[in-house]
């Protein structure tokens, strides 16, 4: 067996997702409010920007699983390669999502294509750097260590995010103007994340691990046409269920993250607090994925994923009971994000027992295929969320960088407590009565599997 992996590739595995998470969160935190509040566009074409982009960000997800399939093997340094070529050519494209370049229909078209040109680059480069997980190691514990190492970097992503990003934006906004304080927020966040996957690059430098493992390593799935991975995909339910169920979570996370801008800025008049509850939110993010891992050994997976986002539907609603004010707010939705990512804490683990699932059923495995699906559900979210946000602003009367009448005030309200209670409790839902595999089962088909 090959010598193990050195210690500092394996827990500093984990940079250059940090830096990629810093500056995707400027799109997380931002781009509706940039759309509305800093580029000044109408109502009806930022919900046009937000489709558009939404719609062809799910097909760029899809499209990049074919790319980095299909050249990985051709570019010196297999999977490291994109490490390279990807981060320059997103940066610059990236910052053409926060432009307003012409009127408004010519800004809204560079946007739309800054948008989609930067997301099919970067969703190659971090499927790169998911694909190296395997190909660097074949033991287990290895891999487990390169999995949290990601998953570690990008939380503490969003505690530095949370200090530093809101701070940036405000700084350059006021000695230049809020369309290039994104812009210069956005190149440094870009700078560091080139030089994170460049510090990956040189430490995964180890014989050109992911060439040999693509081209020597014999994968079942390649003699299986797409229509027959299709079809197995609809012949196993409990995947199916379980991305419907993952949606709605990912949609309550990305809503919140998002329309804090607003409620915070209309409702508690308090926007400066915002950075306050993004660091809140984001370490608790934090502890929740840690102490997953001791109450899903003890609940077990399936019992940790829909109890947790109950009890997380519960208290997101349990907002409504008390005055408005910060300090409260923060409370009841750190602690309800937090049970929301302890559910989220049990995802991966639940897709691969899809896998033995659709195995068991059908005498065929398509592993490869169904973990590319994790990402689905983040691009579903994102895109049912900005579709609440934006028919949510229209409904109640919205209106940018005015004075909101109390009417749009409690629309406000409403909307942030509701739309994250909802989507919990329907994910919750989906889940308890549609992905019915406990581990017990997993064990039995996986002992009948190797039966055959």
């Amino acid at each position: 067996m090959a010598e193990r992996l050195k210690k500092s590739l394996l827990y500093t595995f984990g940079v250059g997702d940090l830096f990629f998470a810093l500056l995707s969160n400027m799109e997380v935190f931002y781009f509706n409010a940039f759309l509305t509040d800093y580029a000044n566009f109408s109502l009806v074409i930022a919900s046009l920007v937000v489709y558009v982009t939404g719609f062809g960000d799910i097909i760029c997800a899809l499209a990049a699983g074919v790319i980095l399939q299909r050249l990985s093997v051709k570019l010196k340094g297999g999977y490291r390669s994109w490490l390279l070529l990807c981060p320059p050519l997103v940066v610059p494209l990236f910052i053409l999502q926060f432009s307003k370049i012409g009127g408004a229909y010519t800004a809204a078209v560079i946007i739309i294509i800054g948008f989609l040109a930067s997301h099919l680059l970067w969703n190659v480069g971090y499927a790169a750097t998911g694909a190296l997980v395997g190909s660097l190691t074949q033991r287990l514990d290895e891999r487990t260590v390169l999995s949290s190492s990601r998953t570690q970097g990008m939380t503490a992503a969003g505690l530095i995010y949370g200090i530093t990003g809101p701070l940036m934006l405000t700084f350059f906004a006021a000695r230049t103007s809020d369309v290039i304080g994104y812009t210069i927020t956005i190149a440094i966040f870009g700078i560091l994340m080139i030089l994170g996957y460049l510090y990956v690059y040189k430490i995964t430098a180890i014989g050109d691990p992911s060439v040999n493992i693509v081209t020597n390593t014999e994968n079942k799935e390649t003699d299986k046409t797409l229509g027959e991975i299709v079809g197995l995909v609809f012949r196993n339910p409990p995947l199916l269920l379980l991305i419907v169920a993952e949606t709605f979570r990912n949609t309550a996370i990305f809503f919140i993250l998002t329309f804090a801008f607003y409620y915070f800025g209309y409702v508690l008049n308090s926007p400066a607090f915002l950075s306050v509850f993004i660091t809140a939110t984001s370490l608790v993010a934090f502890f929740g994925a840690v102490a997953a891992s001791w109450i899903g050994v003890k609940l077990g997976k399936r019992n940790t994923y829909w109890i947790s986002l109950i009890l997380g539907a519960v208290i997101f609603l349990s907002a409504m009971l008390f005055e408005a004010n910060t300090w409260t707010f923060t409370i009841i939705f750190c602690v309800a994000t937090m049970l929301t990512w302890i559910a989220g804490s049990m995802i991966t683990a639940l897709f691969a027992d899809t896998v033995v699932y659709g195995e068991w059923k059908t005498g065929k495995n398509i592993q490869a295929f169904t973990m590319s699906l994790l990402t689905l559900p983040l691009k579903f979210g994102l895109l049912i969320r900005s579709g609440i946000i934006m028919v949510g602003l229209m409904t109640i009367g919205f209106v940018a960088n005015t004075t909101p009448t109390p009417a749009v005030v409690n629309g406000i309200s409403s909307i942030m407590i509701y739309s994250p209670a909802v989507t919990c409790a329907l994910a919750a839902v989906v889940f308890y009565f549609g992905y019915r595999i406990e581990d017990k089962h997993v064990v039995q088909m996986q002992d009948e599997i190797a039966a055959r």
